[in-house]
Protein backbone atom coordinates (compact mmCIF):
# COMPACT_ATOMS: atom_id res chain seq x y z
CA UNK A 1 0.00 0.00 0.00
CA UNK A 2 1.29 3.45 -0.89
CA UNK A 3 1.73 6.17 1.71
CA UNK A 4 -0.95 8.86 1.80
CA UNK A 5 0.17 12.42 2.52
CA UNK A 6 -1.61 15.63 3.40
CA UNK A 7 -1.23 18.44 0.86
CA UNK A 8 -1.73 22.16 0.59
CA UNK A 9 -2.52 24.00 -2.63
CA UNK A 10 -1.85 27.61 -3.57
CA UNK A 11 -4.95 29.51 -4.71
CA UNK A 12 -6.12 33.06 -5.31
CA UNK A 13 -8.54 34.39 -2.70
CA UNK A 14 -11.56 36.64 -3.22
CA UNK A 15 -9.47 39.80 -3.17
CA UNK A 16 -6.80 38.49 -5.54
CA UNK A 17 -4.31 37.59 -2.83
CA UNK A 18 -2.45 34.29 -2.93
CA UNK A 19 -3.20 31.91 -0.07
CA UNK A 20 -2.54 28.28 0.86
CA UNK A 21 -5.46 25.90 1.40
CA UNK A 22 -5.22 22.42 2.96
CA UNK A 23 -6.58 19.68 0.69
CA UNK A 24 -9.11 17.64 2.65
CA UNK A 25 -8.44 14.20 1.22
CA UNK A 26 -4.97 12.66 1.64
CA UNK A 27 -3.35 11.54 -1.63
CA UNK A 28 -0.30 9.64 -2.78
CA UNK A 29 2.61 11.54 -4.30
CA UNK A 30 1.73 10.46 -7.84
CA UNK A 31 -1.98 11.27 -7.54
CA UNK A 32 -1.31 14.72 -6.08
CA UNK A 33 1.18 15.65 -8.82
CA UNK A 34 -1.25 14.44 -11.49
CA UNK A 35 -4.13 16.43 -9.94
CA UNK A 36 -2.02 19.59 -9.69
CA UNK A 37 -0.83 19.34 -13.29
CA UNK A 38 -4.37 18.87 -14.62
CA UNK A 39 -5.76 21.78 -12.57
CA UNK A 40 -2.83 24.18 -13.12
CA UNK A 41 -2.22 24.47 -9.36
CA UNK A 42 0.89 24.70 -7.23
CA UNK A 43 0.81 21.94 -4.63
CA UNK A 44 3.06 21.24 -1.65
CA UNK A 45 3.28 18.18 0.55
CA UNK A 46 2.96 18.56 4.29
CA UNK A 47 5.83 16.58 5.83
CA UNK A 48 3.90 14.13 8.00
CA UNK A 49 2.05 11.23 6.32
CA UNK A 50 -1.71 11.34 6.98
CA UNK A 51 -1.66 7.79 8.40
CA UNK A 52 0.74 8.85 11.20
CA UNK A 53 -1.32 11.83 12.36
CA UNK A 54 -2.74 11.27 15.84
CA UNK A 55 -6.03 12.45 17.22
CA UNK A 56 -6.46 16.16 17.77
CA UNK A 57 -5.45 17.40 21.20
CA UNK A 58 -6.54 20.66 22.82
CA UNK A 59 -4.00 23.47 22.90
CA UNK A 60 -2.05 23.79 26.17
CA UNK A 61 -3.52 27.23 26.93
CA UNK A 62 -7.07 25.96 26.55
CA UNK A 63 -6.47 22.98 28.84
CA UNK A 64 -4.85 25.21 31.47
CA UNK A 65 -7.81 27.59 31.33
CA UNK A 66 -10.22 24.75 32.09
CA UNK A 67 -8.13 23.64 35.09
CA UNK A 68 -7.99 27.18 36.53
CA UNK A 69 -11.75 27.57 36.19
CA UNK A 70 -12.36 24.19 37.85
CA UNK A 71 -10.22 25.16 40.89
CA UNK A 72 -11.80 28.56 41.54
Amino acid sequence: METLYKWRVQETGRHGRMRWRIVRSPMTEETARFWAANNNKIIERIDVPAALKGTARPAPGIAAGVVVKAQS
